[in-house]
């Protein structure tokens, strides 16, 4: 399905200026949206940049147990597969698309109470959490390497002095089912608590045929999270989180039939087990500032494996091959910020700070074709300082200005005597202009810089002496190291209510230009694969978004979610000779639309019915296949009486078939190694009831 643009045009203008008009006394029952990712908590509204929230209701009417359940209500955000879950996301079309066995550094970052869970999306359940924070475009600034494309931050619900329950039940098809119970309120005076405990169990969509089976894709995630907050006196209050995590999925998606049908004999699997500990220690004892300071400890374990050939012993004699491929990861993360904010919340403020970050990730990558398990050891060290600065011109008018400055380190080394060190300085920035239109309207203009450093191609280097890829021998070796990657870009935008309340307008225009961009290439020589990453000259990325709220009448309300988003890459030349200098970037949806109406049908019973539509869009730079275009269908009802909460539910409605991930090569054995496009499918239909506790 296709959308004309200028009828989307239109629609945007016509909100936007209407808002602008009638933005003058607005009535105080308006929602006023904290985001707690700023490096001072600030309204969304007086946020110079372009967020996607998703709060607690978002999250319930959805009816989501896991983050990829929920990313496609926010515009320009797009996610790949290649995994059990959606673990690799893009933003305006910026972010990786896998990870094997080189160290990446995310272009876009995750984060969970403050701790950095980069790269670890398989455990990312939505029980029990406050609001979902996604930030748009360079923003190195506030969150440093992890945040070169943006950054989804996510908070828990926290622990305080009223007591709660909440909990939930729900079935669905495919073996789905899902349990979580929260409990929460105060150990004494001045200590609360809260503890949340999530089980998500499915069978994954998929049948083996060839095994009989339909759990070699399952699903099995159980999260747990405690916070206990002490209030030692009326200065200081120190926060404590705990987060365990025990993922177990299988993961066997990719079909030699290209369908949900697969023919694997030994499946693959994709778990995270993991622990980790956050402090934030808040005391406002200081006369000339409060001061702020977190840290946080974790540790994981991870697994990611899968059957190369996708078949068995005996499919095609002569032909077939058997393999798989084994990644496991041990990775401990230590990060410490120290904070100081100035006192007065009006006028003039500013804030100083410093960061540690100490990262390590030990892998064995156990491969049917290697004499010896494949290990490598890589260390990040990564020492900032930053500071913002907001400078009021007027009571309507103010600039706010940050900056980081970031020294990297990373040391890498392998069983294959491979020893590489990387010393790197960069910086993030952001000045931006504000300016208040009516009593609850602003535009902005921004400019901002963002980075992320480079690293080492371990993978290249470890065949570097195969006779299979000889002929690319000094390829291999001129791209040993890859470099760091830059985007500058420059967003206007408006945001703001009517005089009623019934009106949310928040519209964003951006351009990035990205330099030195990191990029995967590819030298397959008949079956053989070498993947390296190398740096292309640039990329632009420019595009519109707009977040529209109406409410139509007390039983009545709409939302739409619209992104507009153009892309270009230069000076990729495939190891084939075929050069894309222009050509749309890879994952990069042209448009992106989440759009729905929730009816108020009685006090108790309540209807929402909403889409998703996204543009097709290229799956990797190796090669030019793209996915469909897809238009998914959506819809909940609410039955609610006193503190319980009946959802029945069906996501994909209409059982549409599409994909999320995407591969171009020969793999089957029946047709000698045909090419083809093999494609990971995304959600079907799925139909389920949810039950709901509250007290």
């Amino acid at each position: 399905m296709k959308f004309s643009k200028k009828p989307l045009a239109t629609l945007v203008s016509y909100f936007l200026v209407n808002t602008l008009v009638s933005a003058q006394t607005v009535e105080e029952n308006v929602e006023v949206i904290t985001v707690q990712g700023a490096l001072v908590s600030t309204p969304l509204s007086k946020m110079a940049t372009s967020i996607s929230i998703l709060d607690e209701a978002a999250i319930t009417a959805r009816q989501a147990q896991h983050l990829e359940d929920i990313l496609n209500r926010a515009a320009n955000v797009n996610f790949a597969s290649g995994a059990s879950r959606g673990r690799f996301v893009q933003i305006r079309g910026i972010g990786e698309r896998s990870q094997f066995t080189d160290p990446v550094n995310p272009s876009v970052g995750y984060l969970v109470d403050g701790i950095n869970y980069s790269g670890l999306l398989a455990g990312a359940s939505t029980f029990d959490i406050a609001q979902v924070e996604i930030f748009k475009g360079p923003n190195s600034a506030r969150f440093g390497a992890d945040g070169l494309a943006g950054m989804i931050n996510v908070i828990s619900n926290d622990a305080n002095d009223e007591t709660s329950f909440d909990t939930q039940f729900g079935v669905a098809n495919y073996g789905s089912w899902n349990l979580g119970a929260a409990v929460g309120g105060a150990v004494s005076d001045s200590v609360n608590y809260r503890l949340s405990v999530h089980q998500n169990t499915s069978d994954g969509f998929i049948d083996n045929i060839w095994l009989d089976r339909e759990d070699t894709n399952n699903i099995d995630e159980l999260t747990v999270r405690g916070k206990l907050n002490w209030e030692v006196n009326k200065e200081l209050n120190i926060k404590t989180v705990v987060h365990l995590i025990d993922v177990d999925n299988g993961y066997d998606a990719f079909s030699l039939n290209r369908d949900r049908t697969t023919l694997s004999d030994e499946p693959g699997f994709d778990t995270q087990k993991s622990e980790a500990l956050g402090l934030l220690v808040d005391y406002k004892g200081l006369d000339f500032a409060d001061l702020k300071v977190q840290a946080s400890l974790m540790q994981a374990d991870l697994g990611y494996g899968y059957d190369e050939d996708w078949s068995y012993v005996g499919i095609a004699p002569g032909w077939e091959y058997s393999s798989t491929d084994h990644y496991l990861r041990d990775r401990n993360d230590s990060n410490l910020e120290v904070k100081l904010s100035s006192k007065n919340s009006e006028g003039n403020t500013w804030v100083v700070g410093g960061y540690f970050s100490d990262r390590s990730e030990d892998l064995t990558r156990e491969y049917t074709w290697l004499e010896n398990p494949f290990e490598s050891q890589v260390d990040r060290l990564d020492l900032a300082l930053f500071g913002q600065y907001k400078y009021l011109i007027s009571d309507s008018q103010w600039i706010t200005s940050s900056l980081r400055l970031a020294s990297q380190t990373l040391d890498y080394s392998d069983s294959y005597s491979t020893d590489e060190s990387i010393d790197h300085s960069d910086w993030g920035a952001e000045i931006s202009y504000h300016q208040n239109v009516g009593d609850n309207s602003m535009l902005y203009l921004s400019l901002l810089r963002s980075y992320k450093m480079g690293g080492v191609n371990g993978q290249s280097l470890s065949k570097v002496d195969d006779e299979d890829v000889a002929d690319f021998r000094q390829t291999i070796l001129d791209n040993a190291i890859f470099d760091a990657e830059s985007l500058i870009g420059i967003e206007f935008g408006i945001k703001g209510t009517n005089q009623e309340g019934t009106l949310t307008v928040d519209f964003s225009t951006f351009y990035q230009k990205r330099d030195d961009v990191q990029y995967k290439n590819s030298i397959v020589n008949e079956q053989s694969f070498v993947d390296f990453y190398e740096n292309s000259t640039d990329g632009k990325n420019y595009g519109v978004e707009a977040i529209i709220n109406y409410i139509f009448s007390d039983d009545l309300s709409a939302f739409a979610n619209i992104g507009y988003l153009k892309t270009e890459i230069s000076n990729i030349t495939r190891q084939d000779g075929s050069n894309i200098d222009g050509r749309e970037q890879a994952h990069a949806p042209t448009y992106h639309v989440n759009a729905g109406v929730n009816w108020e049908i009685t006090e108790s019973i309540n209807w929402l019915i909403e889409f998703d539509a996204k543009d097709d869009f290229y799956y990797s730079f190796s090669h030019d296949n793209k996915s469909d275009s897809v238009f998914l269908t959506h819809t909940s009802l609410d039955y609610q009486y006193e503190h319980w909460m009946v959802s029945l539910y069906a996501r994909n409605l209409f059982d549409e078939l599409y994909a999320n991930r995407g591969f171009a090569f020969g793999n089957d054995p029946r047709d000698e190694y045909a090419p083809h496009v093999y494609e990971q499918f995304g959600e079907p239909r799925r139909v389920g009831i949810n039950v709901r506790y509250q007290y």
